[in-house]
């Protein structure tokens, strides 16, 4: 800066301050807001974080990058691994709790299909001030995803090649042959000692030395089921191109995509006649966007985008019953495969993996789906400032499509039994015959189409600005799958007022009068109304602008939105259905003609009060900047009443012989707050950006019609939904001196009938029994209570580093393999853990060893039952990402007539502190079945490249 001073004594000087942070703006429902001017809570981030991450999925880009959403990724399964994502944590019991999602403006059923190079931005709005515009079906929150679009210049060019390696992050390793009889022959001794009967192994001396020498493969046979079944490492490749540019009258963004990934099921080619097992996942992508501007005041825009998914695997979910059947076979049950044939040992039932992978008819086949959507949007936007300043008009239309068609190939399991001759050598005798190859198809077209006509307002006078806006939205969805094929739709009107004055006092008024079909006649619109008001105090004349504080906004939000989506079937103000059924009604003589007479019954009555989920939302927040901007921090704390809860009542008794019908009777509550920081700097030639935000939020439920249970605590009113409930155990039992102890509670397991090395349970109601009424409240939800992420990033001279550390906290879990492995029969379970070797014995007890888990049992024992021995701590921290990068110097680039070269080497999922065991992801929730196991999460490692023209 500076000037001619000449014979002035005094100087008045104004700094021109830097716009570039005051004009930042959001997206916001059905438009745009500047920054510092909205007055809901909203977060967003860009794609250059999204594009960081090596995965196929946008649900998992976004995990630990935003304050306020909740991720889950409870599988790796290729085509099937997104995230589960929830805003604020969880407001209901029943209904459905995911965001409302929305491409461009426009609803979209799946979200995980769009190609991350395509994105400008990914935003979620949070309280009732952002989202009341969304009204029935604002609950969850939302999810903006916004493409990018053309500018005006020269054509651009953008070519971004990916090729990955995935590997499991995490497999336990398993015990061997010698282990497993070692234990299963200690049970024995230990259940002979209590029982009185005379023990004898199962597993001889001779046995043991053949499973340890491997001299008889076939009968003595030593299986790692990991190593057989799974691979060690599997690709993945992506490739996208990338075209924009235009003139003023005319702007394009042109892209296409193409993503491939296979899984880590090995090959099958020494199976005789074997469907190729792997799951493997491919997708397209193709976006057009085009900007229009026809005249001054008239401009479309049109958007069209396809993508096309192939999957390939077992049936449905079935990948889990495969993945199960792996992770429990026991090492020694069978060999294999054996000169291309499935082997089994033994007659009866066995557990050979390779059935259940190679020829899966009991669990549905394999499975190949095609799926396409093909998505249109035409939008007109009109200036009327020729009738009054600031006013515009726009409308729009879209057709979206789905189309998925699967074809499921079966085929009956050729086994065959291995027997010893006489003379030593081995016959495969065929057990099964082969059957006919089944071949099933079938499809599902779905359409939806969305109008949309509004007016927009933006007027200054003075000091007071204004903006308003008026809009209808109606949209149709057309599936068959639909109940009595009526379609699903929506109708809203929605408003907005702004109001500010000179950018210090913000006032906003939103409202939404939605409705929908799937409630009865006069209960199907609500309205649906929200305000906030914000107070820049920086902008206050009494406010240093030359102090260490650049930016202070305080803000709060107070509305009511709703959830249509509640839960159970369709059309709940209707009786469920009427069915025709023999024998319902008995004439005649009792003993000679009396018989039955066809008669017709009503299923469930319908309700004609029922309606959607009332949530009331109250949100208060504050955003600072400090340090010339290098420091921005967000804070808010919220609260959420939902009533209205879809449940049925639990009070009236069954003896009634009446259907209940569903009733909006369950209330819960959630609350928490978030934040989050960032800095960023330059300091000398490094570029420097540090940021991370938390989130909290606990739900409690408030009444769900719950028949009171004899013991208050056992109720799970006012309890956190997802409550972990068990009995409490206080350590083992050591000795027959403890046991035998006359103060011991009456186990009412396994008929009392405990020995050392059973777990011991705490007797909590001091009946001097321990059963079900000793169950009480213990550790977290199995829903996160906590969230939170934290990133590094640095630039030096064309190379840059970034890392996301992303993590959970306040989190139980039941890991069901773990708590069901000591009973059963099983002893140990079959495909025990190598950790299982630290399990109870009176020779580890009497040398002071470790000992981890209970006694392993041939007969019945009380050691599964749901306690906080098996409930572990689900929390975990984890390197989510890690990528570093060089771009090339523009010097060397122009030789070869390139814009410029940038050259990077990313990870996802690299490395996970938890507290579970080994071997287990601790976002894989139990599923209470022991036949099933999630397929494993994946890390990925990558190279990349892209070329700009």
């Amino acid at each position: 800066f500076e000037t001619v001073v000449g014979r002035q004594t005094t100087l008045n000087v104004s700094l021109k301050p830097d716009n570039k942070a005051l004009d930042e703006v959001v997206v916001v429902g059905f438009g745009t807001q500047k920054k510092i001017n909205a007055t809901g809570a909203i977060s967003s981030i860009s794609t250059k974080e999204l594009i960081q991450s090596p995965v196929a999925n946008i649900s998992n880009s976004l995990v630990g990058r935003m304050p306020g959403l909740f991720a889950t990724q409870s599988g790796g399964e290729p085509g099937n691994d997104g995230s589960k994502i929830r805003i604020r944590g969880v407001g209901t019991f029943s209904g459905n709790t995911d965001p409302l999602t929305l491409v461009d403006g426009i609803q979209v059923d799946n979200y995980n299909n769009i190609d991350p190079n395509e994105i400008e931005s990914v935003t979620i709005l949070k309280d009732a001030s952002s989202t009341a515009v969304y009204g029935i079906r604002g609950a969850n929150g939302v999810l903006i995803i916004t493409t990018k679009r053309g500018k005006a210049g020269p054509p651009k060019v953008s070519y971004t090649f990916n090729q990955g390696f995935n590997s499991f992050t995490d497999l336990r390793e398993m015990m061997n042959s010698v282990d497993y009889a070692t234990h299963f022959n200690d049970a024995l001794k230990a259940d002979a000692y209590v029982t009185g009967t005379v023990y004898v192994p199962r597993y001889t001396p001779d046995d043991l030395a053949l499973y340890a020498n491997g001299q008889d493969p076939i009968f003595h046979p030593n299986v790692n089921w990991f190593d057989v079944m799974f691979k060690k490492v599997s690709t993945q490749s992506q490739h996208n191109i990338n075209i924009s540019g235009g003139q003023n009258k005319v702007r394009y963004f042109i892209s296409g995509g193409f993503f491939n990934q296979e899984g880590l099921f090995k090959d099958t080619k020494d199976v005789v006649d074997a469907f190729s097992p792997q799951s493997t996942f491919r997708r397209y992508n193709v976006r057009s966007n085009f900007n229009f501007d026809v005249t001054d005041r008239l401009k479309l825009t049109l958007d069209l985008s396809s993508q096309t998914e192939i999957r390939s695997g077992n049936n449905g979910t079935n990948t889990e019953r495969v993945v199960g059947d792996i992770g429990r076979a026991s090492p020694l049950s069978t060999p294999g495969v054996v000169d291309g044939k499935v082997v089994n040992i033994f007659t009866g039932s066995q557990n050979n993996p390779y059935a259940s992978l190679l020829y899966p008819n009991l669990a549905g086949g394999l499975k190949r789906s095609y799926r396409n959507y093909l998505n249109g949007n035409l939008r007109a936007d009109y200036d009327l400032g020729s009738l009054t300043t600031g006013l515009s008009a726009h409308g729009n239309v879209a057709i979206q499509t789905y189309n998925d068609q699967q074809v499921t190939n079966t085929k009956t399991l050729i086994t065959y039994l291995a027997v010893k001759l006489p003379d030593g050598t081995v016959n495969l005798v065929p057990s099964t015959t082969e059957a006919q190859f089944g071949f099933a198809q079938s499809g599902t077209f779905t359409r939806r189409i969305t109008a949309e006509f509004g007016i927009d307002y933006k007027r200054s006078f003075g000091r007071h600005n204004v903006t308003g806006l008026v809009l209808y939205n109606q949209q149709k969805t057309f599936d068959p799958a639909l109940a009595f094929l009526v379609p699903k739709g929506y109708q809203s009107f929605v408003g907005r007022a702004t109001y500010d004055y000179d950018g210090r006092y913000l006032a906003e008024v939103n409202v939404g009068y939605n409705g929908t079909e799937n409630f009865a006649p006069g209960k199907r619109f609500g309205f649906f109304p929200a305000y906030s008001l914000g107070w820049v105090v920086s902008q206050e004349p009494f406010f240093s602008r030359s102090g260490f504080v650049n930016f202070l906004k305080i803000r709060g939000s107070y509305g009511e939105v709703g959830n249509d989506n509640i839960g159970g079937t369709r059309f709940l103000y209707r009786t469920t259905s009427y069915s025709s059924v023999a024998n319902t009604y008995y004439f005649g003589n009792v003993g000679s003609t009396y018989s039955g007479f066809t008669g017709i019954r009503e299923g469930a009555t319908g309700n004609p009060a029922v309606t959607w989920e009332r949530a009331l939302k109250r949100n208060i927040g504050l955003e600072l900047w400090f340090w010339k901007d290098k420091i921005r921090f967000t804070a808010d704390v919220f609260d959420e009443k939902r009533s209205d809860i879809l449940a049925t009542r639990e009070s009236i008794s069954s003896i009634s012989g009446l259907s209940q019908p569903a009733n909006n009777l369950g209330k819960m509550e959630n609350k928490g707050y978030e934040g989050d920081i960032t800095f960023t700097d330059r300091i000398g030639n490094v570029g420097v950006r540090v940021s991370a935000n938390l989130s909290f939020a606990r739900n409690k439920v408030i009444f769900r019609d719950e028949v009171p249970k004899q013991y208050a605590y056992q109720n799970r009113t006012g309890q956190r939904l997802g409550q972990n409930f068990g009995l409490i155990a206080e350590g083992l039992y050591n000795t027959f001196e403890e046991i035998n102890d006359p103060a011991r509670p009456v186990y009412s397991y396994s008929n009392n009938k405990i020995q050392p090395g059973d777990i011991r349970y705490k007797d909590f109601n001091g009946d001097g029994i321990i059963d079900d009424f000793d169950a009480v409240p213990i550790g977290y939800s199995n829903i996160p209570e906590k969230t939170f992420g934290a990133t590094v990033g640095l630039n030096y001279k064309g190379f840059d580093f970034s890392v996301l550390f992303q993590g959970v906290g306040n989190v139980s879990h039941y890991y069901t393999r773990l708590q069901k492995g000591t009973g059963y029969g099983n002893a140990p379970p079959e495909g025990s853990p190598s950790y299982f070797n630290e399990s109870w014995s009176q020779e580890r007890y009497e040398a002071g060893l470790p000992i981890r888990f209970p006694r392993f049992s041939v007969s019945s024992n009380p050691n599964n039952v749901g306690s906080s021995y098996w409930l572990a701590d689900a929390s975990y921290v984890r390197i989510k990402n890690v990528e570093v990068g060089y771009k090339f110097q523009q010097g060397i680039l122009r030789y070869v007539g390139l814009a410029s070269c940038r050259v990077y080497v990313n990870a996802n999922n690299l490395f996970t502190w938890k507290k579970v065991y080994a071997g287990i992801d601790p976002e894989n929730t139990a599923t209470g079945d022991t036949n099933t196991e999630p397929y494993p999460l994946v890390r990925t490692i990558n190279a990349g490249l892209n070329l700009n023209f």
